[in-house]
């Protein structure tokens, strides 16, 4: 009996607690407290705890729907400006996605609102001070009014990339997303891919503008060939989906150890009409659709909901076709793993990936003799030296060079 009522204590409460919006200060436990045979749940102000974390009073105002939040915001034709060559410059489109722009827009308002100049700081770029805690009330409360998941995963992706973009504006370098006495463009030598190659980089929204992130590396040392493609930004994903679309399924593969039914290895994939070794000589001079190689750009725990989100729209466009997934068969760890350690063989960087599918690509008939392994060679010169250059930045400002290696783990 007394199991019963504490089990009903601790679901009934929960809700309550944040549905009341009690504050931070309120006590809440999942054991209730017991007095005289009366079960009490522990959500009740304490003086002591008052004295310690007082109440202040919280500004309630809250974005209350989607046109509110789009509606004009008077920042300033300079401004405005400012925020475009911003978004051209770490976004890498001209056009920038509406939301993402809003969003920026927000921001830079609270200056004129609140009578102070943004400051950002921490390893992600946050903004700081009262402008971050207004920033971060409004939109959290325009989060819960979202209804559908898709809508809350825009919001969640522009408002990531939004704040990032203002928060690493003169600080960070717009091509290697490292702080500017840390650049390391000089030293990246670039070089090129197979014309009929393309590769997306499906990066999600936390990654975006991190230092230590491989996957930028790619459009870095070999150019437009491979494109960004943020997951949630719809101009992005849109842009991607039309390209994938154009170019048919047997010409799209994700590279992602998938462990289901889509999973193929590179040695078993079997190249599109045009590609193989005895039709190549009578389409030489034939504009053939270009290979489509989807990159994961996350964490481990981010990437499995973005292959779901991929399979999912896949199926939409190809009548319940999922998309081929193809698993590498790395024989060594890349040189950025003491920074980043991997959980495991297979688990590698971004950029690291891109490298072992060129070889193991140059190694079947289908796809061999376009120098694929070069451009390898020049992704892992690029991994080195995105490695050199975060090492001489921990060096700098003091920190360990090294991380211990983390626990490896099955992927489901």
């Amino acid at each position: 009996m007394s199991f019963l009522v504490r089990q009903r204590c601790l679901f009934v409460s929960r809700p309550f607690c944040g549905i009341l919006r009690l504050p931070r200060c309120a006590s809440f436990c999942s054991s209730p407290k017991w007095g005289e045979g009366v079960v009490t749940p522990s959500f009740v102000m304490t003086d002591e705890k008052m004295k310690r974390r007082p109440f202040r009073k919280v500004e309630m105002r809250a974005v209350q729907s989607e046109a509110e939040l789009l509606e004009e915001t008077p920042i300033g034709v300079k401004d405005e400006e400012t925020l475009v060559r911003m978004w051209q410059g770490f976004g890498r489109t001209e056009e920038v996605p509406v939301l993402v722009k809003k969003l920026m827009e927000n921001t830079k308002a609270l200056e004129a609102e609140l009578g102070e100049e943004l400051k950002f700081g921490g390893p992600r770029g946050s903004l700081k001070g009262e402008a971050g805690k207004t920033e971060d009330r409004r939109h959290r409360a325009f989060y819960h009014t979202l209804s559908d998941s898709e809508s809350k995963l825009q919001f969640f992706a522009a408002r990531q990339v939004a704040c990032r973009i203002l928060g690493s504006h003169g600080y960070l370098c717009e091509h290697c997303w490292l702080p500017t006495q840390d650049c390391m463009c000089e030293a990246l030598v670039k070089g090129s891919l197979w014309q009929n190659m393309r590769l997306w980089v499906y990066m999600h929204p936390k990654d975006f503008l991190r230092k230590n992130n491989t996957g930028k590396l790619l459009w870095q040392a070999l150019g437009d060939q491979v494109q960004l493609c943020v997951c949630g930004i719809p101009l992005h994903e849109d842009a991607m989906w039309a390209a994938l679309q154009q170019a048919g399924r047997d010409h799209v593969w994700c590279v992602y150890p998938a462990k289901n039914e889509h999973e193929i290895t590179v040695s078993k994939l079997s190249a599109p009409q045009g590609y193989n070794e005895e039709a190549r000589e009578t389409t030489e001079d034939c504009q053939l659709q270009p290979l489509n190689f989807i990159m994961i750009d996350g964490t481990w725990s981010n990437s499995k909901a973005m292959v779901s989100r991929l399979q999912e729209r896949a199926s939409a466009v190809w009548e319940g076709r999922g998309m081929p997934c193809l698993a590498l068969s790395p024989d060594e760890f890349s040189s950025i793993h003491g920074l980043r350690p991997q959980p495991s063989m297979e688990k590698t960087c971004t950029a690291a990936a891109a490298g072992q599918l060129l070889r193991e690509l140059n190694q079947t008939s289908a796809f061999a003799g376009h120098d694929l392994d070069l451009t390898a060679d020049t992704i892992d010169e690029a991994v080195d030296c995105l490695s050199e250059a975060l090492v001489g930045r921990r060096r700098r400002v003091g920190r360990p060079v090294t991380r211990s290696r983390r626990r490896d783990y099955q992927s489901n």
